[in-house]
């Protein structure tokens, strides 16, 4: 088949090829650039999520929410209050099907014919390029193509062309290749290497370390040509580059980047030399004592005894390093600085502190867990919570004791609004139902992160004993919604009703009915949020009961997805759910037809396929996530 057979996409882009991959590669440029030393602050912690390849629930005969929730609470690594699991998502907990995008078959070999039968330089280093993206998105195999694309890496005579076969090539894992990728090296740049470098490196050629040596010995090359050369060195375990690695580290001349990498690299391949090194850097500047931290991060007790040494370093910058170093190579060993590193000023070493005090709880250390709770950095609190979360997990005997000091937090000192935030998301992590009295006075609180997160506690352990105070703040937040100037100004009453109301459902307090219908009304103030919960807890109100008029209004908003104002898909979805509830059966023609034309993206199929169980007819095929073909392509096949 001739190549004119072939066509590329019109709106092909008027900027070529090289301005976009200096953009492309900017970001791991600076990455290259940083510093290097790994910020514990960024490790993730287990969380109290459902795994991500749970099915939606399906109908039960006895579905019935009320009471304590029991389930699992997804909250992320910095919990924001609006951001909170809602039980009206949870109960029925139904999830939305994955997308199934793939490669057309016929891509691959379109650009593999092209590399074979073409000569436009364009076209070769889009084909090449393309191939590229299939394999570093694992779509396909470009197997077939490793010759061709080997081909034009060694006698193509355009430098952008080799560089986007190259960077195939590099994707592809295809480790024959390593000879033709490392003859590319002396004509390469930074934006080239970032893909070569690393392949090599991971490939384990060991050839590679003649170049990477002689690079080390060039004083023209770049913090980022230098960092790659000792992270391949590293990587190869190279115990000849030990002296020109010390060479770098000694050059006060270069810039502290490339010294940093070859501290690094030094204490990797060989540490006792990386220990004799440092002895002329530990009481030399900030800069020297970084390095020094570097050149001293292996499991060798005396190293380990100067890193902690460093730990508390007048520094921040170095005390950090230390402090992170430490915790890599010997948590334990950070015990007798724990006091000090509790109220540290760097947030990272206080972050660290808190995961230490995880790893050896005491319940010392609870409490100073608990007081970092208040810490006016973000991630420090948020990362205290999850280690008190956990150690109250693993040790039984100090999960009372954490309960009570969470207690004490929210009912005290109502200035600490960070504290109180924490101690709630706690509690309500650790199923503290017992402190619903001392939420009501937060529902008054300046701050949305603790007015809001009172009203989640509250709903997550709907107690009796508040129903007044929930019944007195429902009141007022709705005089508040139609006269906006006398709520307090940013305050996110609409997210506080919303769990306040759930608490209303779960309580069935079918009283209130009257207080929500009007939420059936798009013009109701108060947003999605508390619209939704209307329609949750009527349903609950009504559950088993399909009130004929409750089933019509359910089933108008189900159905108002066309006209100029659609209604809101969280409105609509929670309708669907609602009607399950009821056991409305006379709404099964309504939920088959939002199964049926609904966008699967709002939950609406999936809520009206759980609804349809319920009221006890023939359940429609699991929803399916979009099915398509992945685009974005520059060159296409005809009829595409």
């Amino acid at each position: 088949m001739p190549y004119r057979q072939f066509r590329c996409i019109q709106n092909f882009l008027a900027l070529r090829f090289s301005t976009l991959l200096f953009l492309a590669l900017l970001l791991p440029a600076s990455r290259m650039l940083a510093i290097g030393l790994d910020d514990v602050s960024s490790a993730t912690t287990q969380q109290t999520a459902p795994p991500s390849n749970v099915q939606s629930e399906q109908p039960d005969p006895d579905f019935s929410p009320r009471g304590p929730y029991q389930g699992l609470l997804g909250i992320s690594h910095i919990a924001r209050f609006d951001k909170l699991p809602m039980r009206m998502h949870l109960e029925p907990h139904l999830t939305t099907p994955p997308n199934n995008e793939k490669l057309d078959d016929r891509y691959v070999p379109l650009f593999e014919r092209t590399l074979r039968e073409v000569d436009d330089i364009e076209l070769l280093e889009t084909a090449a390029l393309s191939l590229a993206r299939v394999s570093e998105g694992k779509m396909q195999s470009i197997e077939t193509a490793a010759d061709i694309l080997v081909k034009h890496l060694q006698s193509h005579t355009n430098r952008r062309v080799r560089f986007a076969c190259a960077r195939a090539l590099a994707n592809s894992e295809s480790t024959s290749s390593a000879a033709a990728l490392l003859a590319l090296d002396s004509e390469t740049d930074d934006a080239e290497r970032l893909w070569i470098d690393p392949a090599l490196a991971r490939w384990k050629y060991a050839p590679a370390a003649d170049v990477w040596k002689k690079r080390l010995i060039d004083d023209s090359q770049t913090a980022v040509a230098v960092s790659l050369a000792c992270e391949g060195l590293a990587a190869l375990n190279d115990s000849q580059a030990s002296e020109p690695l010390r060479t770098v580290l000694n050059n006060r001349r270069l810039t502290f980047e490339k010294r940093l990498a070859a501290a690094k690299a030094l204490c990797s391949i060989a540490p006792e030399p990386g220990f004799e090194e440092s002895a002329k850097y530990i009481l030399g500047n900030v800069s020297e004592r970084i390095l020094a931290v570097q050149l001293l991060s292996s499991p060798q007790p005396e190293s380990q005894a100067k890193v902690f040494a460093l730990c508390a370093d007048n520094s921040d910058g170095v005390a950090s390093a230390a402090w992170q170093a430490m915790f890599r190579l010997n948590s334990e060993g950070l015990l007798p600085a724990l006091d000090s590193g509790r109220s540290h000023r760097d947030a990272v070493v206080r972050m660290t502190t808190a995961r230490v005090m995880r790893q050896f709880p005491t319940s010392e250390r609870a409490v100073w867990l608990q007081e970092l709770l208040s810490d006016k950095h973000l991630e420090v609190r948020n990362v205290a919570r999850e280690m008190s979360v956990l150690v109250a997990q693993e040790q039984p005997t100090l999960r009372d004791f954490i309960l009570a000091m969470a207690g004490d937090r929210i009912a005290a000192e109502p200035e600490n609004w960070q504290g109180i935030e924490q101690s709630l998301l706690l509690l309500g992590q650790l199923r503290g139902s017992q402190f619903s009295d001392r939420c009501i006075p937060l529902l008054e609180h300046p701050r949305n992160e603790v007015l809001v997160t009172a009203a989640w506690l509250l709903h997550l352990f709907p107690d009796a004993a508040v129903e007044p105070a929930v019944r007195q703040h429902l009141t007022r937040n709705d005089r508040m919604f139609k006269a906006p100037a006398t709520a307090p100004e940013g305050a996110y009453l609409g997210h506080q009703s919303a769990y306040l109301i759930q608490y209303a459902g779960l309580m069935r307090l079918k009283d209130l009915q009257p207080f929500l219908e009007p939420d059936f009304k798009k013009s109701e103030p108060g947003g999605n949020e508390k619209r939704s919960a209307a329609m949750w807890a009527l349903g609950l109100m009504h559950e088993n009961d399909p009130v004929p008029e409750l089933t019509k209004s359910f089933l108008d908003r189900l159905a108002d997805r066309g006209g100029l104002v659609p209604e809101r898909d969280p409105i609509r979805r929670m309708s669907a759910v609602a009607l399950g509830i009821l056991r409305a059966r006379s709404a099964a023609r309504g939920l088959v037809e939002a199964y049926k034309l609904d966008p699967i993206e709002g939950m609406i199929p999936d809520s009206a396929r759980w609804s349809l169980g319920m009221i006890g007819e023939p359940m429609p095929a699991p929803t399916k996530g979009f099915s398509g073909l992945i685009g974005g392509w520059k060159l296409n096949p005809i009829g595409e």
